[in-house]
Order: structure tokens, then C-alpha cells, then sequence
């Protein structure tokens, strides 16, 4: 049953065009992404704000830095995969 659920909501968030929208914050709260609807992120991380662009394709939310691009993955459930962990929406 978990998994049909688990299906559905990934058609369901394929289907609609993934999203993001909102802060998502690391499980020790050191980093925060803040999503505009300009196409724009803000990401703090250690109390140092900077400010990228992204674009959503598919379930991908890359981030364009000064270090190249990162990609994130967007969950069904709503959280965000990054490379140093999962980070979940808070606002």
C-alpha cells in the first residue's frame, strides 16, 4: 500500500510539473534554501546569504553557482535530496 501511495503521489508531482516553493532547511539547520517564484534562491549556509538562480526539470532543481551547477531532487513527499542530505520545507 505504501508503495501504490508512494507511486501515485510521484505521477501526481510528474504529472502537475514539480514545484518548488518556500524555505527547505537542513536536519541541523545550518543550511536554508529560500525559493522565489522569480526564478531566484536565496541559500544561507553558516549565516552567509547568497543569492542563485534555479530552474526545475522534471523532478531536478538545479542551482547555477560560481562552482557550476548542483542538482537537487525533488521528493514526493515534498523534501529536497541535496548531496549532503535531505532537507525539508519549513515555511
Amino acid at each position: 500500500m505504501k508503495k501504490l501511495l508512494a507511486l501515485t503521489a510521484a505521477l501526481l508531482l510528474a504529472a502537475c510539473g514539480a514545484k518548488v516553493s518556500g524555505t527547505y532547511v537542513d536536519k541541523e539547520g545550518m543550511v536554508s534554501f529560500d525559493f522565489g517564484s522569480n526564478g531566484k534562491v536565496t541559500q544561507t549556509a553558516l549565516g552567509i546569504e547568497t543569492e542563485l538562480p534555479y530552474e526545475v526539470e522534471d523532478d531536478k532543481v538545479k542551482l547555477q553557482g560560481p562552482g557550476g551547477v548542483m542538482v537537487l531532487t525533488l521528493q514526493a513527499d515534498g523534501s529536497l535530496t541535496t548531496p549532503w542530505g535531505i532537507m525539508v520545507k519549513s515555511k
